[in-house]
């Protein structure tokens, strides 16, 4: 597992075409989740009010089933972080938006007597490969299969900082775990599997040397990207 800690300031959301994140210039992780058939978004991605990619608007659900999917917002130009679960970007207070964010609600500020009562609220108890357990409005989390072990990719807030975590192993519980364990009471996973990457910055005398995570190692292609464009490294 590798993590990003960075201001929230310093949070961009890009269009990086049909490429891998571990071949950016930028440091930072996949974004939401995308088609991977026509490279259309299926989640939410917004920056200063403007589709990063084509449908980032939306959280699509499976199946051609409405979708709400947990979204995270940045509000007052970069100083405060909200999440809900959302099928479109205007289902929320539209004033003074940064950027935004969609993907599966990990809930760290409610708590759950075990894991199976965790599941169970975010809809992960249907069988990922059958269209007929498709939930409209819900956040239909057992597509992603969320008890299973595989590559993961989260973003949190703690109240001062934006966590990015990539995983090369995890469950969504242990994911939440994670992020509880640092004093979020805000995140989202974002996609997952070969999807999960990072590019991140290791400093030597105050110069960040660029270093790539790929736990598949595929260099998959993806359409957005979390970019930390942080002036200072430490």
């Amino acid at each position: 597992m590798h993590a990003i800690k960075a201001d929230l300031g310093a949070i961009v959301l890009r269009n990086i075409g049909a490429t891998a994140v571990v071949n950016q210039p930028k440091f930072g992780v996949n974004g939401t989740f995308f088609n991977l058939t026509n490279g259309q978004l299926t989640g939410i991605a917004m920056q200063n009010g403007a589709r990063v990619h084509t449908n980032g608007h939306l959280n699509q659900g499976p199946c051609g089933t409405a979708t709400k999917r947990g979204t995270m917002y940045c509000y007052n130009g970069g100083n405060a972080i909200s999440t809900g679960v959302v099928g479109a970007y205007t289902e929320t207070s539209l004033s003074n938006i940064k950027w935004a964010i969609g993907g599966y609600s990990l809930f760290p500020n409610v708590s759950y007597a075990n894991s199976a009562a965790f599941y169970t609220a975010i809809n992960g108890t249907g069988d990922a490969n059958a269209c007929t357990d498709a939930k409209a409005n819900t956040q239909n989390a057992y597509r992603f299969s969320p008890s299973i072990n595989r590559p993961r990719t989260a973003i949190g807030w703690d109240g001062s900082k934006i966590w990015l975590a990539v995983f090369q192993s995890e469950n969504a519980y242990e994911v939440r775990q994670f992020m509880i364990n640092r004093g979020c009471n805000l995140a989202i996973m974002l996609d997952g599997g070969s999807s999960s990457q990072m590019k991140y910055a290791v400093v030597r005398n105050g110069n960040p040397s660029p270093v790539s995570y790929d736990p598949g190692n595929e260099q998959r292609p993806v359409y957005t990207m979390v970019a930390v464009e942080a002036t200072d490294w430490v």
